[in-house]
Order: C-alpha cells, then structure tokens, then sequence
C-alpha cells in the first residue's frame, strides 16, 4: 500500500547549500525491502541514498546504497544521517554521542559544539597491492608516485590510494573512467582516490584529493567520508602523517565547482574520525509503494 515517509535531501561537508556532497535520507526505512530501497536510490540518483531504521543494539540502524549497490559503511551518508535524525528528532545525543548500527558494523559518532559532527570509521586495514603504475597513470590521467606505493585500504568499503606529485596534477587529472573501472575491480577496489600533499598549504589544509569510482554509478564523489578515513590510515601508515598533523582538514571537489571540507582525525593506526558540518536543503516527504 502506497505510503508518505518523511525525507530530507542533506549536504553534507559543507555549511553552504549546494557546495558539499548531496545524500538522500528517508526517515523511515521499514517495512521496504532491499530490492525496492535499491530502486529508491537509483531514481535519486545521488552517490548514495540512506534508509533509516530501528535498532536494537544502536540509536539507529543505517541502510545505504549507490544508484547500483548497497555498501557496508560511507561517510558522508553517515554524517549527513545522523544530521537529519537528530533535526528530525529521531534521536538525541546523549552527552554529544550517537551510535550507529551498519552492516560494517557499530559506529560511534559524536557532536561538537561548532555544530559538526564526527564518525569513527570501522578499524581500516591497509595492503600493499601490485598495480601496473603506467596503466594507472592513464587511467586517473595524472602522473602517480612509486614512493609510497599504491596500497588497497578496507574501511568498509575498499579504496585504491595513490599520490601524485602536485595539486596542479590533481587538478588537471582527466580520467578514463572505462579504465578506472576495470583497475578499480582487477585491484579489488571500489574506486580509486588520488591525492597529493601541498607543503605550500597551511599544515591543517595541506591534504587534496580526487575520488572516482564509475562502477559503484559514481564518476567522481565531490565529497567522499570513507575515503578521506582511508587516506587517514594510509598516511599513518606510510608515515606521511608528518608533514600532515594528526588532524587535518581536506577540501574536496573544487573541481565540480564544490567546496566541502572533510575533517580527518587520525588517532591510532585503527582509530580513524572523519566529520564536519551538514545543512538541509529538501525537506518533506517521498510517497513510496
């Protein structure tokens, strides 16, 4: 039977409307299954789309899927989530903390005073993998390093981490996404993240990155969580947490005319936060079947 289900359209990274990364959060999940919240999200058509339910071991439990699949965990659909739960009064923090319930597991959240709010990723696990770097280097279209190698981190999803050599290279990256594609899978790999160090920067802004992943129905995420977590763990473990800080803030997608700001605290090699500000932009309700 058709019903109304409260929903908000929230973006995320960002106070501005329309320069952070865009998520679609319906508030009451229950009672559609997997096939028709996947139809949901493909005629969103958003990065990913988030279906809110009860739980009985969190505050929530959390559903999220791309216009393609459903992934375990990603971060700007749990940040932009628990915004619009805890507006739409769903849920309270209990001295600033939330928890999450996801299929990568528990995810403990917590608010700050400034208004953002911050979600530890699940424990990462970072991999060396053996990649052809000149097939590589076409596929992203920019130049990548040897040293630190290409490694596979697992943060719930799987991202392919590289670096190349400057911003104006990030920048002007041009990716075959046919290609991106084929290496992102033959590695194992949702999508591939590229990002370069600025030692031109402020300490607290020197990170930048890119983040493609075309099978997953997203060419380039103008605002990705899960990676920037990823980033996180591979920077501490290639030891390039030195020229970054322990936390740092990373713009992201200026090359889609965006602005979002992805705060990264990397607080051991398994404790990786990520967070930031979230504002609502769509308010109302979707009529489902």
């Amino acid at each position: 039977m058709p019903r109304d289900v409260a929903f908000k359209q929230v973006d995320v990274f960002t106070q501005v409307p329309f320069l952070g990364n865009p998520v679609a959060v319906i508030l009451d999940g229950s009672g559609l299954n997997t096939g028709e919240m996947q139809a949901v999200a493909r005629w969103t058509n958003l990065s990913e789309t988030t279906f809110i339910l009860p739980s009985e071991h969190a505050d929530y439990r959390l559903r999220i899927f791309t216009p393609l699949s459903e992934l375990p965990f990603a971060g700007h659909p749990t940040i932009g989530s628990a915004h619009a739960a805890i507006e739409a009064g769903l849920v309270t923090p209990r001295a600033g903390r939330l928890t999450q319930e996801c299929t990568a597991g528990m995810i403990d959240l917590h608010t700050e005073p400034d208004g953002r709010i911050f979600a530890r990723a699940p424990k990462p696990s970072v991999r060396r993998v053996d990649v052809d770097l000149a097939r590589l280097s076409s596929a992203i279209g920019a130049p990548i390093e040897a040293d630190p190698a290409p490694a596979l981190v697992d943060v719930g999803p799987v991202w392919l981490i590289v670096q190349v050599p400057s911003i104006e290279a990030l920048s002007g990256a041009t990716p075959d996404l046919a290609a991106v594609s084929m290496m992102s899978a033959a590695a194992g790999a949702i999508g591939i993240s590229a990002f370069t160090i600025d030692t031109r920067m402020d300490a607290a802004e020197r990170v930048h990155l890119r983040t493609w992943a075309p099978a997953a129905g997203v060419p380039e995420d103008p605002a990705c969580g899960s990676c920037n977590a990823a980033l996180g763990a591979y920077l501490g473990a290639t030891g390039l947490l030195s020229r970054t800080g322990r936390s740092y803030v990373a713009p992201q997608g200026r090359q889609m005319g965006r602005d979002a700001r992805i705060a990264v605290i990397v607080r051991s090699p398994e404790k990786v936060e990520i967070g930031g500000h979230a504002v609502t932009v769509i308010d109302g309700i979707i009529h489902l079947n």
